[in-house]
């Protein structure tokens, strides 16, 4: 997109918060349907700017404060997450509140193909999907109370939560029904399992949330932390593998392209190696794959009923009209619920 120049007072604030002159250009990136994330440009150093959208779908949701927080914590870790550099949460400054975090030079996302470079790397699918498992073991195995994230969640009773959560979500923004949403709901809640030992949770963990580099299968960040928490981890698990496909899927396919190519490891490879990165059992995998499944489609629901109310018009919302059915059909298929 056409990049713009930024005037005062927000070109003053960035260069107080960064020591950098100016002039300052902002050009929105394609992809990201949660916070808008925009590349901020000044004498050839780049920075990335994050801020709620313009139809926030929960205050919660598009903290950039909360945010800032867990990447300020997380820096020094083993944590792949992107450098913070400031936050602007001061309402006289234009475009408040948002955030400024380091830009990741020559990151790709990779979700259709790979980058040309791959070729020369004959495992370039498994090593892949290995650096994507260990960043997300990484997160687990975080010392979330030492980085002064103890009230960062509320990890007790987390799945308990869930399902109301989502659900009552949901319902306070259903535009149509959603027969097999109902049917899911009460199959997570009739198998609901122990919560497993708290962890901090990346909240929206998959191919598209990871940026690697161009040059070679090496993961260097993970990037959209807005959806945050402490809770049971093995729900990041089961997102991750939800959208990791050994046949084709209906909803939302382009994040799932790559996962699908020959070569690519299956699911019990990367549940193998998620085992042994973090050092414990894992169980009852297809819940937490149903329940992220879930999760998700009620979530996104919201901009389809934004949608329907012609209040967002992108090509992402309008193809929620059969993204959200597939969703939810592919949740009950990981519970075992028959058509």
């Amino acid at each position: 997109m056409t990049a713009t120049a930024l005037g005062r007072p927000v070109a003053d604030w960035l260069t107080e918060h960064t020591g950098r002159p100016g002039p300052w250009e902002l050009r929105r990136l394609a992809g990201g349907n949660s916070n808008e994330t925009c590349l901020l440009t000044c004498a050839g150093t780049e920075y990335v700017l994050r801020r709620p959208p313009r139809q926030a779908l929960s205050a919660s949701a598009h903290s950039v404060a909360r945010e800032h927080r867990l990447l300020s914590a997380l820096e020094g870790t083993a944590v792949a997450a992107p450098r913070p550099v400031a936050l602007c949460d001061d309402a006289s400054v234009p475009m408040a509140p948002f955030l400024v975090m380091e830009h990741v030079p020559g990151a790709v996302s990779i979700t259709s193909e790979l980058p040309e470079a791959y070729r020369d790397h004959p495992d370039a699918l498994t090593r892949l999907a290995d650096e994507v498992v260990d960043a997300l073991a990484a997160i687990h195995l975080a010392d979330w109370r030492g980085a002064g994230l103890g009230d960062f969640g509320r990890p007790a009773n987390f799945l308990e939560r869930q399902v109301p959560r989502w659900y009552g979500q949901w319902k306070g923004i259903a535009r149509r029904p959603l027969p097999m949403l109902r049917r899911v709901a009460r199959w997570l809640e009739d198998n609901r399992p122990e919560d497993g030992p708290p962890a901090l949770l990346h909240g929206d963990f998959h191919l598209d949330n990871c940026l690697f580099s161009v040059h070679e299968p090496r993961l260097l960040a993970v990037i959209d932390w807005e959806m945050a928490t402490i809770g049971d981890p093995l729900l990041d698990l089961g997102l991750l593998l939800a959208f990791w496909g050994e046949r084709p899927r209906p909803g939302m396919p382009a994040i799932q392209a790559v996962s699908r190519l020959p070569g690519a490891p299956t699911r019990d490879h990367l549940l193998a190696r998620y085992r042994e990165a973090v050092g414990r059992p894992v169980e009852n995998v297809g819940y937490y794959v149903c329940l992220a499944l879930f999760k998700l489609a009620a979530i996104v629901e919201a901009a389809y009923s934004q949608y329907l109310a012609g209040e967002l018009d992108t090509p992402y919302a309008a193809a929620l009209e059969h993204d959200v059915p597939a969703l939810l059909d592919e949740a009950a298929a990981a519970a075992g619920l028959g058509g």
